[in-house]
């Protein structure tokens, strides 16, 4: 966990303050209250108390660590010191496999018939979203010395060993919503995510 201490201006949000400082804070709302990737420990300093939506937006995020608050809506003046939260990786004795159903099979292989240069499907979790993390899936054109492969109903995935602890054991399905396609991550490892679908926290 990083400490970090910042000088804030009268008034200014504590978001704003960490972005200017070059501090990789996520913020997927944009700072207006609508998640709680923004969140950080709060150690010293003379600031805001939070409002009962913010109380709420942690609880729904199931945090409830002392002193956690929501950089956007933090508001101070002088010195302050915080604690950026880092997300440890699940441990696994056993690593688990990714694998896909067949309708996700189907659809993968139509993806990737479109790009000449693909040899695999990439799949990642990036920090980001309302509970700490999001999926990307992509078109990949290599495979990296620090991939795990995956060969599942004749489609390769490929996962990078900073997602490979977040992902291991997942399994993807395809739904059908209309004329539009959706992609579910039944993920063993997520222990919370968002009212949006696209995160989760381990």
């Amino acid at each position: 966990m990083k400490n970090l201490k910042l000088t804030l201006g009268e008034n200014e949000f504590l978001l704003d303050r960490l972005l200017q400082d070059g501090v990789d804070i996520a913020h997927d709302c944009g700072g207006v209250l609508a998640c709680s990737s923004c969140r950080v420990i709060v150690r010293e300093g003379r600031f805001s108390a939070p409002s009962q939506d913010e109380l709420d937006m942690l609880d729904r995020a199931d945090i409830a660590q002392p002193g956690t608050r929501l950089a956007c809506q933090v508001r101070g003046a002088g010195d302050i010191l915080v604690q950026i939260p880092r997300v440890a990786p699940p441990a696994q004795s056993v690593m688990l496999p990714v694998s896909i159903s067949e309708r996700a099979a189907k659809h993968f292989a139509a993806q990737l018939a479109k790009y000449s240069t693909a040899v695999a499907v990439r799949l990642a979790a990036v920090p980001s979203g309302c509970s700490g993390f999001r999926y990307r899936v992509d078109p990949s054109d290599s495979v990296r010395d620090d991939d795990r492969i995956f060969e599942s109903r004749g489609v390769r995935l490929v996962v990078d060993a900073a997602s490979l602890p977040y992902l291991q054991g997942t399994t993807l399905d395809v739904l059908e919503e209309g004329l539009a396609q959706r992609v579910r991550f039944d993920n063993p490892n997520a222990r919370q995510s968002c009212g949006c679908g696209e995160s989760f926290g381990i």
